[in-house]
C-alpha cells in the first residue's frame, strides 16, 4: 500500500467528518465537541485548520454512501486530491457502524492514498495490523449498533406496557414531557374531531382533507414541518387507534407495539362506539376488488418512472383487464396534495413508456472504436478529478518494482506456495491495468465496458422479450425513478442510467448532459416540445431556463397553486380555528439565502424560529444553511 505524500513540497490538507444521528445528541452540542478535538489534534501535529463534513441526524448503521450527502461529498475530496488529505474523525462509529461501509470507504481512502486518523481508536490503516484492527473495530461497531437497536426495541416494549405512546406525537395532541402521556392540543383538537365526525357522516377522504385543509390545518412532523392534508393522510389518521378508547366506557386511549394493545395514559379523542362507527363506514366506503382471484400484475417501470416536473415517482394503475389498454402510470401529486406544474392528475399507458424507451435503447449505435473512447473519456475524467499523468507513472513504477521484488522472493525461495506467488503477480498485474484506465466514480473500465455489450442485445431483444424480463432489464439499466416522463407531451424527458451504464449512454443520439446535473441525460426532442418549466423538486430546476431552453420564450414560469375546497353545501359554514397561509411555502428562494444564513450564524436565531418565519421545515433551513456555505467559499 502506498503511503500518503506528505512531502514539504506537497500540500497538506486536513479533513475532519463529524455527525450526529438523533436530534437528542444535539443538546449534548456533539458536533462542537466532535470539531474541537479534531482542530486539537490538527494543531498537536502542526497541521493545517481542518474543512469539516458535517452530516445531521443521519443514522450509519446499514445506510448506503450516497445516502449521507456529506460524507460522499468527502470522499469525492480525497478522490480529487490524491496523497493529499488527512481524514481526522473523532470516534470510529461516527464514521460508520456498517462493516461493509467502513471497508468500501477505506477501500476509496486507500486507492487515493488518504491518511485516516481515529482520535479515540488510534487508527492507522496504512499497515497490515492496521487494517486488521480496523476490520474488528467495524465488527463491534457492527455489533454495538445491532445491540442499541435490542436494547431500544426493549424499551418501546416497556413504554407501551407502561401506557406512554413511541414516536412522533399523533394530530390533535401535544406533548406534556417524554415521561408524560399527550394531552388535547386546544388548536388541533378540534380538527381531529371534525375528521371523525365527518367519516361518521360517511364523507369520503378527499373531501375530509378539502375540509381540514379549507379550516387552516395542517399535518406534519418534526422533519417535514407543516402539510395540507390528502387522502393518504386522513386514511392513516382513520386506521391509528391512539385515538380510541381502550375499551367501552373507558376513556383512556389505546397505545399499540407490535400488533398487541394496552390501555394508554392519554385521554380517548373519540369514545368505543364513535371508533366502531368510524372503522364500520370506513369498511363500507371501501371498494374492494370483486375478482375471486388476486391477479398480479407486473409493471415494467414500477418504481422506476417519474414525472419531470415535480419529481415524484408515478403510480401504477390497473383497470378490470388484464391487457395493456386498461393499465397505467399516474401522477399522485395532486392526491398527495403536492404542487406540479403539469397539474399532478395526469397518467399515460404503460404500452406507450415500453414503446418509446424500447425505441430509446435502439438509437444506440456504438461505433467500432467505442471501447477506445470509453477508455479517453475515463482518462479526461480521472484528469479533473486531480489524478495526473506524473502521479501515474510513479504508481506504475512502484507495481513494476513490486513485481520484481515478488519475482525475486519467490526464485530465493521466501515464497514457496505457488498459489500465493501467482495471486501476489495477478493482482499487479490487474493494477497495472487499471492505471490505464482509471476508476472514475467508483466505476471501473472493465465494468463500463460489460455494460456497453450488453446494451445492444437488450435493445434487440427488448420487443420480444416477456415483461418480467424487460423489468429486470430496466433495473440494470437505470437508477431509481430515473425514467423521467413528461405526461403532458406524453414523450420521455430524460433518464439517470446506473453509472456503469452512463459513459456508454452518452453516446446516444440526441441526448444532452449538464453540469448541474451531471448523470442525468435530458432528451433534445423535449426541450423542443416542452412549455413547463419545473418546480423545486424536480432535478432539472437546477439548470437555468436559458441554458436548458436556449433562444426559446414561450416557457410558463411555474406558479405554486392554491388549493380550494370542493364545492359541498354542508362544509361551507366550517369555521377557520385554525387559519393557515393561504398558499403555503414549500422552499426558501435562493435570493433569501444569504439572510438565512446570517440571522443563523451571526445572529444565532434558532432554526424553527426561521422555519416558522419563513413557512418551511426546519431540515429545509438546516439545508439552505449548508448550500449558502458552499457558495461562499465557492
Amino acid at each position: 500500500m502506498m503511503q500518503p505524500d506528505h512531502s514539504e513540497n506537497a500540500t497538506v490538507l486536513v479533513a475532519g467528518y463529524v455527525r450526529r444521528s438523533s436530534e437528542m445528541q444535539k443538546d449534548n452540542y456533539s458536533i462542537d465537541v466532535q470539531k474541537r478535538a479534531i482542530r486539537d489534534a490538527a494543531k498537536a501535529r502542526n497541521l493545517p485548520e481542518p474543512t469539516f463534513f458535517e452530516d445531521d441526524e443521519r443514522s450509519a448503521r446499514g445506510e448506503q454512501i450516497a445516502n449521507r450527502p456529506d460524507f460522499k461529498r468527502l470522499l469525492d475530496y480525497v478522490q480529487a486530491n490524491p496523497g493529499k488529505v488527512i481524514v481526522f474523525v473523532h470516534t470510529l462509529d461516527r464514521w460508520s457502524r456498517n462493516v461493509m461501509v467502513t471497508l468500501q470507504s477505506f477501500r476509496i481512502l486507500s486507492l487515493s492514498r488518504t491518511a485516516f486518523i481515529s482520535l479515540s481508536e488510534h487508527i492507522d490503516y496504512s499497515t497490515p495490523e492496521g487494517m486488521l484492527q480496523l476490520t474488528i473495530l467495524a465488527a463491534f461497531a457492527a455489533y454495538f449498533s445491532d445491540m442499541l437497536a435490542k436494547h431500544t426495541s426493549k424499551g418501546k416494549s416497556e413504554r407501551v406496557a407502561q401506557g406512554l405512546y413511541n414516536g412522533d406525537i399523533p394530530f390533535g395532541f401535544r406533548s406534556t414531557g417524554p415521561k408524560s402521556p399527550p394531552e388535547f392540543d386546544p388548536e388541533e383538537y378540534p380538527g381531529l374531531r371534525l375528521l371523525g365526525e365527518l367519516r361518521m357522516k360517511g364523507v369520503e377522504a378527499d373531501k375530509i382533507a378539502d375540509a381540514l385543509n379549507e379550516a387552516g390545518y395542517r399535518t406534519g412532523s418534526k422533519r417535514f414541518g407543516a402539510r395540507l392534508f390528502n387522502k393518504d393522510t386522513v386514511t392513516a389518521m382513520l386506521r391509528n387507534e391512539f385515538y380510541a378508547a381502550y375499551a367501552p366506557g373507558d376513556d383512556q386511549g389505546t397505545v399499540k407495539y407490535k400488533e398487541q394493545r394496552f390501555r394508554g395514559l392519554h385521554p380517548a379523542a373519540f369514545t368505543y362506539d364513535e371508533w366502531q362507527k368510524i372503522r364500520s363506514m370506513t369498511q363500507l366506503m371501501h371498494h374492494a376488488s370483486t375478482r375471486t382471484e388476486q391477479v398480479k400484475h407486473v409493471y415494467q417501470f414500477a418504481g422506476y418512472i417519474s414525472c419531470i416536473h415535480c419529481g415524484l415517482k408515478l403510480r401504477c394503475d390497473t383497470g378490470n383487464t388484464p391487457d395493456n389498454r386498461r393499465q397505467y402510470y399516474r401522477d399522485a401529486a395532486k392526491a398527495r396534495r403536492i404542487p406540479c406544474p403539469a397539474g399532478g392528475n395526469l397518467m399515460v399507458r404503460i404500452d406507450l413508456v415500453d414503446e418509446q424507451f424500447g425505441e430509446l435503447l435502439k438509437r444506440l449505435v456504438l461505433p467500432e472504436n467505442w471501447r477506445e473512447i470509453i477508455r479517453r473519456n475515463m482518462v479526461a475524467e480521472a484528469l479533473k478529478a486531480g489524478v495526473t499523468p506524473e502521479n501515474v507513472e510513479r504508481e506504475k513504477e512502484r507495481l513494476k518494482l513490486k513485481k520484481s521484488r515478488t519475482i525475486k522472493l519467490y526464485k530465493e525461495g521466501y515464497i514457496e506456495d505457488d498459489e500465493e506467488f501467482q495471486g501476489e503477480m495477478a493482482a499487479v498485474e490487474l493494477a497495472l491495468k487499471q492505471l490505464d484506465a482509471p476508476e472514475v466514480d467508483g466505476i471501473t473500465y472493465d465494468e463500463v465496458i460489460e455494460a456497453g455489450e450488453h446494451l445492444p442485445g437488450m435493445a434487440a431483444l427488448w420487443d420480444e422479450a416477456t415483461i418480467e424480463e424487460r423489468y429486470e432489464m430496466v433495473t440494470i439499466i437505470l437508477e431509481p425513478g430515473g425514467l423521467y416522463y413528461d405526461l403532458e407531451n406524453k414523450i420521455i424527458a430524460a433518464i439517470k442510467p446506473r453509472p456503469a451504464f452512463l459513459p456508454v449512454l452518452r453516446m446516444l443520439n440526441g441526448v444532452m448532459e449538464f453540469d448541474e446535473t451531471r448523470g442525468l441525460l435530458v432528451t433534445e426532442h423535449w426541450c423542443d416540445r416542452n412549455r413547463r418549466a419545473t418546480n423545486h423538486r424536480s432535478h432539472l430546476a437546477l439548470i437555468p431556463l436559458e441554458k436548458l431552453f436556449p433562444g426559446r420564450n414561450d416557457i410558463l414560469v411555474y406558479k405554486h397553486p392554491t388549493y380550494q375546497l370542493t364545492d359541498q353545501p354542508d362544509l361551507h359554514s366550517l369555521p377557520q380555528r385554525h387559519p393557515g397561509p393561504d398558499n403555503p411555502q414549500w422552499k426558501i428562494p435562493p435570493v433569501e439565502w444569504p439572510t438565512v444564513l446570517l440571522r443563523v450564524e451571526q445572529n444565532k436565531e434558532p432554526l424553527r424560529q426561521v422555519a416558522r418565519d419563513y413557512g418551511v421545515s426546519y431540515e429545509a433551513v438546516r439545508r439552505v444553511v449548508r448550500a449558502a456555505r458552499r457558495l461562499q467559499v465557492e
